[in-house]
């Protein structure tokens, strides 16, 4: 028998959060206008006319989602067509949120409010189940992530499964999804294929159009952004995002900060860095403290957070700015009491001196710790004194099974504490 696959779909994008008014686009449909009745959440009947398309239409009875409130509407399309003679009727569902997302004022701004980022990147992967993670395994990671106060996962760095994503809809978890590649220094970026890497995006962004969860899009981890065929590329990729118009604001997470030309056209301003642990220089713990905080080597690479913060600032006075990466191996269960590099011991102190700082620096909007948990990432390249381990990043707060490590209570106590 022959497999026939419906690839007709919904686009649901939010116009008026305040007013609870969205559109709604028909994609792969045959018929380019028709007549169609809109059932909201199983109950409530709005007749429709779709031109071009796409329809614009008030939800009734809506709520607004939000971290706090993730609340989730569905709708049902049932059409009419206007020609039965060449079309017939159907039945589309597809669930959504209402929320707008903006930068603006050196903020982001969530259905007009501002929010602070706080939480991790995290790797689909699991020591068990490689990337086949299962449900269940994803659920248990949104509930640890929620649980230690955290409202923001980076999905490092690839598109995100459809299911994980269901999750933070749900849970009220905010997504920066971003689509395949990481390390992408010179040799990478300046041989890329320009095409597939914009189709790659474009596929992104429409597989994940409407999880209201996802706020960012990005794409090139720690790219030659002090290229000009960098930026071309990166100009390329922020309007393909932008044409989709899926309500998200666009970024990507550099790590060549001080020469940096690419974050003139993206919404937000991300950086990664790793003062004092790469490279491997941490010093005493008051010198260590301090490299954390204003470590200016003058040059591209590892900085301290006020020191990136204050150039990029200048750079662009208006933009929000949040850290997309920065943490430290731990051994789970290795335990120092010198707080030698690789003990849990080392790993809460660098955390508590990065959390303190990002805290008091009211230009950063946003953190997420690298990493979630332990993941196997490498295969031959790895050592104990970059933080991998046996082919496995030990950089998680938690470790590959989901077991807290020390530094996973001072996350908690900065995360669900006052302040940020």
């Amino acid at each position: 028998m022959k497999l026939v696959f419906d690839n007709r779909k919904l686009f649901v994008r939010t116009r008026d959060y305040k007013t609870g008014t969205v559109e709604i686009e028909a994609v792969n449909f045959k018929d380019r206008d028709f007549e169609a009745t809109l059932v909201f959440d199983g109950k409530n009947e709005v007749k429709a006319t779709f031109r071009n398309f796409r329809t614009t239409v008030k939800v009734p009875d809506f709520k607004l989602w939000s971290p706090d409130s993730p609340n989730l509407h569905t709708v049902t399309l049932c059409s009419q067509p206007l020609n039965p003679s060449t079309s017939q009727p159907l039945n589309i569902s597809t669930r959504f949120g209402i929320r707008t997302v903006e930068a603006r004022n050196r903020q982001i701004l969530l259905n007009g409010k501002p929010i602070f980022l706080k939480g991790f990147n995290r790797h689909e992967t699991h020591i068990e189940f490689g990337a086949a993670t299962p449900d269940s395994q994803m659920l248990r990671d949104v509930q640890l992530i929620k649980d230690v106060g955290a409202n923001f996962i980076r999905g490092a760095h690839y598109q995100q499964a459809q299911r994980f994503l269901d999750l933070c809809d749900e849970a009220g978890i905010m997504v920066w999804e971003e689509s395949l590649g990481w390390g992408n220094g010179k040799s990478y970026t300046m041989h890329l294929d320009k095409v597939d890497e914009l189709a790659d995006t474009r596929e992104m962004v429409r597989a994940s159009f409407n999880h209201p969860s996802v706020i960012l899009a990005g794409f090139l981890n720690e790219c030659a952004s002090n290229r000009k065929g960098c930026k071309e590329l990166i100009d390329q990729l922020i309007a393909a995002i932008k044409a989709e118009d899926a309500g998200r604001l666009v970024t990507f997470a550099c790590n060549g900060w001080y020469r940096d030309i690419c974050h003139s056209n993206t919404d937000v301003v991300a950086f990664n860095t790793y003062p004092g642990t790469i490279p491997n220089q941490p010093g005493l713990p008051e010198e260590l403290a301090e490299k954390v905080r204003n470590l200016d080597p003058k040059s591209d690479g590892s900085a301290g957070f006020n020191v990136i913060a204050r150039h990029f600032r200048a750079q662009y006075p208006d933009k929000p700015i949040i850290v997309s990466e920065c943490g430290v191996g731990a051994l789970y269960g290795y335990h120092d009491p010198m707080a030698c590099v690789g003990s849990e011991e080392f790993q809460d102190e660098y955390l508590t001196d990065v959390l303190q700082t990002i805290w008091d620096n009211k230009d950063i909007v946003g953190f997420a710790i690298w990493q979630f948990s332990d993941a196997r990432s490498y295969h031959r390249n790895s050592n104990k004194h970059n933080g991998k381990l046996f082919g496995i990043s030990i950089a998680g707060v938690v470790d590959a099974q989901r077991h807290p490590k020390k530094a996973w209570e001072t996350v908690r106590r900065y995360f669900r504490g006052n302040g940020r």
